[in-house]
């Protein structure tokens, strides 16, 4: 990824992510033959709805790094 682009993302709110990524999605489809079953369907809806319930508790993608790196 450009550096300036990475920069630019890094910088959205929560808000500006969710529409970015609100965005992105459509063009990343799963092969021919490839599907999320449904199970996991209801639990990546279930975290998204949780995600927009209560933005504050989402730690950052810095956060998440550096909480992982130190495992």
């Amino acid at each position: 990824m450009k550096a300036a682009l990475e920069k630019e993302l890094s910088a959205l709110s929560l808000e500006e992510m969710n529409e970015v990524f609100t965005f992105l999605m459509p063009f990343v489809t799963p092969e021919d033959g490839d599907s999320i079953s449904p199970e996991l369907m209801v639990e990546l809806e279930s975290r998204i709805r949780e995600d927009e319930l209560n933005p504050e508790a989402a730690m950052t993608f810095e956060d998440f790094k550096h909480r992982w790196s130190h495992r």
